[in-house]
Order: C-alpha cells, then sequence, then structure tokens
C-alpha cells in the first residue's frame, strides 16, 4: 500500500497566500462579453438549414441513445473532478485529491461568470423548449442554450488537468469534450451550442492558464498533489 505524503507546510503557505491574492482581485464579472460575443458569433437561427439540422441531431440522439448512454450524461450534470477519472487511469475523488478538487472549482467559478453573461445576451431556449418533441434523459435547466456551459467547463477543466497529467493530455481533452456531447445525447442543448462553447473553453480556458496567479495555484496544487507521487 502506497502511503500519501503530507503536503509540505511551504506549498500550504503558498496555496494561502495564491487563494488571498484571488480573493483580492478585480472580479471577473467585469469580463468583456461583447467581445467574446464577437468572437463566438450568433447561433443559427431557427428556420435556417442550420438551425433545422441542429434540431435534426437532436432528434436522432433521442431515437439512439443507449442506457449507457443517458447514465454517463446523467453522472456529469454536477460536473466535477471525479468525470475525469477514467481519462487519468486514477480515482480522482475529492477525499483524495482536495486541493486538485479546489482548483478544478475555482476554474468553473470563474469560467461560469462569463458563460452566464454570454447566455444572457443571447439568450437561445433550450431544443425543449423550442420543440415539444424533444424529451430529455436528464435534468432540464431554465437557463438559456447558447454557449453550453458544461461544453466550455468541460474541456477547460481536461486543459488544467493536463497541465498537471500531461502523459494523459490527450485522454483528458477527449473527455472535456465528451461532456459535450452528451449533452446534446441527453437532450438539453443543440450541437452549436457545443460547438461554441469548446471553442470558448480553448480561448479562456489558455487566457486562465497564462494568468500569473492561476499558474501559482497550478504549481502549488501540482506540488501538494501530484510532484514526485506516484498515485494508483
Amino acid at each position: 500500500m502506497r502511503m500519501f505524503l503530507k503536503v509540505p507546510v511551504l506549498v500550504l503557505a503558498l496555496l494561502l497566500a495564491v487563494g488571498l491574492q484571488a480573493r483580492t482581485q478585480t472580479p471577473a464579472a467585469t469580463v468583456d462579453v461583447q467581445g467574446l460575443v464577437a468572437f463566438l458569433g450568433a447561433f443559427p437561427a431557427p428556420d435556417s438549414d442550420d438551425g433545422k439540422a441542429d434540431l435534426a441531431i437532436v432528434l436522432w440522439h433521442q431515437r439512439t441513445r443507449t442506457g449507457p448512454e443517458i447514465q454517463r450524461a446523467l453522472s456529469e450534470v454536477k460536473l466535477g473532478l471525479g468525470a475525469y477519472a477514467s481519462a487519468a487511469g486514477l480515482p480522482l475523488d475529492v477525499s483524495r485529491y482536495p486541493v486538485t478538487a479546489a482548483l478544478i472549482d475555482q476554474v468553473g467559478k470563474d469560467i461560469k461568470v462569463q458563460t452566464d453573461g454570454l447566455k444572457k445576451h443571447f439568450g437561445r431556449p433550450r431544443p425543449y423548449q423550442a420543440d415539444a418533441r424533444v424529451q430529455p434523459a436528464i435534468e432540464r435547466e431554465l437557463s438559456p442554450s447558447y454557449p453550453s456551459g458544461h461544453a466550455t467547463r468541460g474541456l477547460a477543466y481536461a486543459m488544467v488537468l493536463a497541465d498537471l497529467l500531461p502523459d494523459h493530455r490527450e485522454a483528458l481533452v477527449a473527455q472535456g469534450r465528451l461532456v459535450g456531447v452528451d449533452r446534446v445525447i441527453g437532450g438539453v442543448h443543440y450541437p452549436s451550442d457545443i460547438e461554441a462553447g469548446q471553442r470558448l473553453a480553448a480561448k479562456l480556458g489558455a487566457e486562465w492558464l497564462a494568468q500569473p496567479a492561476n499558474r501559482a495555484r497550478v504549481e502549488a496544487v501540482r506540488a501538494a498533489e501530484w510532484f514526485g507521487q506516484a498515485k494508483p
């Protein structure tokens, strides 16, 4: 049985310092939503060819989705560290990796501020709000559909985890993209919502990782739970 190494005092101090710095920074709500609106562009109009194809794909998944696919989508409704366990080849539960889980939670909070602003701007109805034929297999949500917050966070989480676990980068990114696909399978998003969310994730995830305060957080997490440790 491998023994867990205790978090060094200096690492704990760094984590506390970085957390304090993050709390004193300008709130993420000051993000330039209009700039991101221009970056994403509008969603397809319902009566356009692309809009009709969007709905057709949702209905096709509704007819063909399997029990295991539905269960996977259900498990990702409350998205967290555990969704990436298979891709990482590790039991990524919060009790074993609390500092990593806290990091992912912070990424989610930072990005949700931005996706919420974009959803409010675009105001796209969910597929089941626009067409009664759509019957979701997972929890319905009242927030607008475009862009998909799950697709954005799903890939952004994968990018951060890939920074910590570079040997698993490909599998983690694939899992991050699958989170978005599962929202279409579940009937709560259009494919164009997912595509927009993943493009947004690539941009916001890279920007998040490039910020000095966030880099310090990542390096503190690496030292606390990943540096020099062979996790089973």
